[in-house]
């Protein structure tokens, strides 16, 4: 599993006939591989709540506060693509995604999961499988990969 995340200071989707709008928080695009499991979820769930992305009053503040810390917002939004595989030609395959009917189920429990440990009302999320519309303002810029089959990053 991808996690691709940005602190933001506000960011939006829409799709599906639906808009979710955050304030300051993390915006997450989360692809999710064939081969994911719950653990792979657990493991993107845990260090994305812990990740030092914010900064206190002061310099001695700077990176010590997670989103938690921080009381900021958490968007999800469903991003098969970053499991591609570059082909010749300038093809892309996307075979190492998991399948949509599968997928929907890990990112509706992605969301649930989120706002179990976290707080329920400060978690949005995108209509997966829709076309969608991202409208991210990245702060800093600040922006992490987590794969949960490279836990030391990539």
């Amino acid at each position: 599993m991808r996690a691709v995340i940005q602190r933001v200071s506000q960011a939006s989707v829409s799709g599906g006939g639906k808009v979710a709008s955050i304030q300051q928080g993390l915006c997450i695009l989360l692809g999710i591989a064939a081969e994911d499991t719950e653990e792979d979820l657990d493991y993107v769930i845990q260090k994305t709540l812990q990740i030092k992305a914010f900064s206190g009053e002061d310099e001695e503040e700077r990176w010590k506060r997670n989103v938690v810390d921080i009381q900021g917002e958490i968007l999800l939004v469903s991003q098969f693509t970053l499991h591609a595989v570059f082909k010749g030609q300038g093809k892309v395959s996307f075979h190492r995604s998991m399948p949509p009917d599968t997928s929907r189920q890990m990112f509706q429990l992605a969301i649930d999961k989120f706002q179990e440990r976290y707080k329920q009302n400060a978690v949005k999320a995108c209509v997966f499988g829709s076309y969608m519309n991202v409208s991210i303002v990245n702060d800093g810029p600040v922006t992490f990969i987590i794969d949960s089959k490279s836990p030391k990053g990539l």
